[in-house]
């Protein structure tokens, strides 16, 4: 993939669906800490820290092992915003012209909100089954779970390929 050597730093406004993903993002990262917040005295000192590719429980810690996906979570959530911000550093399927650059950049934006939307709240379905199994109820994540993640993950990817790279020809400023 190569992006040339065009990369203008447009000022672009947030549109309406970044600030409603962005909204998902927050409300996903207060859920987490909302749930481990409510479930904390009734969970046991023993809870799954890493699930199999089966979806059972293979490993498990104590409950201080909780915080590590909001922790994770936030630190990503916090990467991804900064470099929302920057979409002249990011790699374009295709050469940037003059003429696309700025529907690019606003394509590029969204998959940056998309993805990080669906890491919280993978985030957030990850603890709350976590805290479920701990409960003992829930035996695990589930056999379709990791097909049904990677399948939004790249599909959102690849709908953002197929837009980015219709806009080659076009070369249209429209958003």
């Amino acid at each position: 993939m190569s992006g040339g050597s065009y990369r203008p730093k447009l000022s672009l406004p947030r549109p309406l669906v970044d600030n409603l993903l962005e909204i998902a993002a927050l409300a996903g990262l207060v859920g987490i800490g909302i749930m481990v917040w409510t479930c904390w005295p009734s969970l046991p000192a023993r809870l799954p820290t890493h699930f199999g590719a089966s979806g059972l429980p293979d490993a498990w810690g104590g409950k201080g092992s909780l915080f590590s996906l909001p922790l994770v979570g936030l630190l990503l959530y916090v990467t991804m915003t900064v470099i929302y911000c920057y979409p002249q550093i990011y790699n374009y399927p295709g050469k940037l012209t003059e003429a696309n650059a700025e529907r690019q950049y606003r394509l590029a934006r969204s998959l940056v909100q998309w993805i990080k939307v669906e890491i919280v709240w993978l985030f957030w379905y990850l603890e709350w089954q976590t805290i479920q199994v701990g409960l003992g109820k829930s035996g695990g994540l589930g056999s379709a779970f990791i097909v049904v993640f990677l399948a939004v993950l790249f599909g959102t990817i690849g709908l953002y390929m197929r837009l980015a790279m219709s806009q080659q020809s076009k070369g249209s400023g429209v958003s």
